[in-house]
């Protein structure tokens, strides 16, 4: 039998800059209890293409980190700048083992005192009153502090640049999607490529007076391009899907 008590906490300020901008500052500690999976599976996990083992004897994890942001919303520009630092003591993840079994690959659950560190950026600029630039950047670093070793399945630089056009109900939203190669890996994990993909999205609304009918149409990957997302368990087999579409009709009361 296992019995967990977790109790998290956090406190908040914000402080308005000029008219339009805010900072805000934040502390979080926090903890989660392991789930049953990581504390008792021992078997296969198709979808993960894993024989995975848990660990009976895992600890709750827990988190102290700060989060400082800036916000601006002006009339022709929107920003938002993130920062972002945690320790996570006992950090629970899957650790690939090297070893096959039924022809998976084994992965033990295990944990270790960890150190996550990132950064987000947005910026929307108005090149007109009906076309918007928009731009956004991400990058997170996190690794095992007492190993000095990479964490498995850490995403790694990522842009989009995208434009958004508006005109009564239309929408136009094309937007490209940019990764770096991620070479920093944890053990038994191998490199995977940097990509760009090209995606677009429409849209057509018609409002009533109490709902509107929206009709949507996604492209993505528009160049059919192959690729692999470095977070997917499965990405060594399998690759990101090819080009496709997909439409969707909405119907919103209000």
């Amino acid at each position: 039998d296992r019995d967990f008590t977790a109790f998290s906490a956090g406190i908040g300020a914000r402080f308005d800059v000029g008219r339009k901008g805010a900072f805000i500052a934040n502390f979080t500690s926090s903890a989660r209890a392991p789930a049953l999976e990581e504390l008792y599976n021992f078997g296969p996990h198709v979808g993960n293409l894993a024989f995975e083992v848990g660990d009976p004897t895992l600890e709750q994890e827990r988190s102290n980190g700060v989060d400082f942001s800036y916000r601006h919303h002006g009339e022709r520009v929107h920003a938002n700048a993130s920062f972002f630092y945690y320790d996570i003591n006992d950090f629970i993840f899957l650790q690939r083992s090297g070893e096959v079994v039924d022809g998976l690959l084994e992965g033990d659950y295990t944990q270790g005192d960890s150190r996550f560190v990132g950064t987000e950026f947005r910026f929307d600029a108005a090149l007109h009153e009906k076309l918007w630039l928009k731009l956004g950047l991400d990058l997170v670093d996190a690794e095992l502090t007492d190993l000095n070793q990479s964490l498995p399945r850490i995403p790694p630089l990522r842009g989009r640049v995208g434009l958004d056009f508006r005109h009564r109900g239309l929408s136009l939203r094309p937007e490209l999607v940019m990764a770096d190669r991620q070479d920093e890996l944890a053990l038994e994990e191998t490199p995977t490529a940097g990509y760009t993909v090209l995606n677009l999205k429409a849209s057509y609304t018609i409002p009533r007076q109490h709902f509107l009918h929206q009709f949507s149409l996604e492209f993505f990957n528009v160049g059919d391009r192959l690729y692999r997302n470095h977070v997917s368990f499965i990405k060594d087999l399998a690759p990101e899907m090819g080009r496709g579409a997909r439409f969707v009709y909405t119907m919103k009361f209000f």
